[in-house]
């Protein structure tokens, strides 16, 4: 019985002893940290990210908490994503994604949208992007996350324009969702007003690009893409094509 104690005595010492050689080694000068790196797309100050993760210069690289670090940077408006990875000997790497101009929408003042649904702040760089308009939109605020579906048609309309016309891309001026099923697009620099159902929004604006394709579009003021056939009117009048 002795015996058996001793050797548990000396086990458990053995484990402490082991522990502390471990913990002495990670404090060791070599592995203080001294450098951090940032990747993605935000231009974040290594300052300000220390600042907000509790990152120490000078303190173990191995005694930092990546997991407060992480959750503390996920918690800043426009965050979308992140990851922080002990690099080599005294690096920490540190990779952020924030929420990036897709649309314009008016909650007040002018705001840009992403295409998460964060609002945005306006920037002398942004590029120039269509509104997206209608009462939903009217009291939006700066970080707020809008979860309205109408957010994923306007997206999905102006990716469908990219897709196929990059000349309509840089025309479209609007979209706007005025109540059920009709959304309106208005396009630059007559002010053409196409019409346009959501549950047809791929095939409506392939069929929009074959009639910017064969110069319909020039003198027209409607375009009623809603029911089939498409009803035009113009200052010359009004057809069905």
């Amino acid at each position: 019985m002795l015996k058996l104690f001793l050797k548990l005595v000396v086990l458990i010492l053995s484990v402490a002893a082991g522990r502390l050689a471990y913990d002495k080694v990670l404090n060791l000068p070599l592995f203080d940290l001294r450098a951090v790196t940032v990747a993605g797309n935000s231009d974040m100050p290594v300052d300000s990210i220390l600042s907000i993760t509790g990152l120490e210069r000078g303190k173990s690289i191995y005694k930092q908490d990546l997991k407060y670090a992480v959750s503390s940077l996920m918690r800043q408006p426009g965050v979308i994503e992140c990851s922080i990875h002990r690099g080599r000997l005294s690096s920490i790497e540190v990779d952020v994604r924030v929420a990036e101009p897709a649309l314009l929408v008016n909650g007040g003042e002018l705001c840009a949208l992403s295409r998460e649904g964060i609002i945005l702040p306006m920037s002398a760089d942004l590029p120039v992007l269509p509104l997206v308009s209608g009462r939903r939109f009217s009291h939006v605020r700066i970080f707020d996350r809008l979860k309205d579906p109408d957010v994923a048609y306007a997206l999905g309309i102006y990716d469908a324009l990219i897709a196929v016309s990059p000349g309509l891309t840089a025309r479209l001026s609007e979209i706007n969702f005025g109540g059920g099923q009709v959304i309106r697009l208005y396009f630059s620099p007559a002010g053409t007003m196409v019409l346009l159902n959501k549950s047809d929004i791929q095939d409506s604006i392939k069929r929009l690009a074959a009639l910017e394709k064969e110069g319909m579009m020039a003198d027209t003021t409607i375009l009623d893409l809603r029911f089939g056939p498409v009803m035009i009117e113009s200052d010359a009048g009004e057809g069905v094509l």
